[in-house]
Formats: structure tokens, sequence, C-alpha cells
């Protein structure tokens, strides 16, 4: 198969899985979960880059499903550079995210 044909594939499926672990999320976070934890390794395997939307709901450290207030803490901090801290509640694992303003 073409490159192309995969990579198109691989993405299609990482939208359709976190679509389906957003839906899901608030009735079984294990399943939410799993669904991540799967289109996480597809892009691993077809070396396709997750987008950023997706990107920020996974933990980098577990591989689990980041839900704002039940499986993460967010916070805006201005020490600094004014940034963004996303922490995993499950295993404790910080990332942070500078914020710029546009033009600068």
């Amino acid at each position: 198969m073409k490159r192309s044909i995969i990579e198109d594939i691989a993405r299609q499926r990482i939208d359709r899985l976190m679509g389906m672990a957003e839906r899901v999320s608030l009735k079984d976070i294990s399943l939410a979960d799993r669904y991540a934890e799967l289109a996480f390794k597809i892009a691993m395997r077809a070396r396709v880059r997750l987008p950023r939307k997706y990107k920020l709901r996974i933990c980098r450290k577990c591989r689990k499903y980041l839900l704002p207030g039940v499986t993460a803490s967010i916070r805006i901090r201005s020490r600094r550079e004014t940034h963004l801290v996303v922490r995993c509640l499950r295993c404790g694992y910080m990332r942070r995210y500078i914020i710029r303003k546009k033009g600068s």
C-alpha cells in the first residue's frame, strides 16, 4: 500500500477513537483510556503525528485519557513566562505549555 493511504487511514482511525473517547469519558473512563491508548499506538505504528488537540488529551507518561477536573487538573501560572500546567491525577506527571500573545 502507498504511504499516503496508510497515513490517511491512520488519521481517520485516530479521529474516530479520540471522538469515541470524548463521548464515553463521563460514563466509563477506563474505556476512554483504552481508546486513547489505541489511538496513540496507531499513530506510532503508522508514524503519524497526533494532532495537537489530541496530544493535549493524552498523558505522556501513563498514556491515559486526560479529562479536566476528573483525571487532570489544569492551572495557569505566571512565573517567568505565563504557562498552562496540566497535571495527570493518576501518575502525577506535569506538562507545561507556554502561552504567548499573538503578534509577539
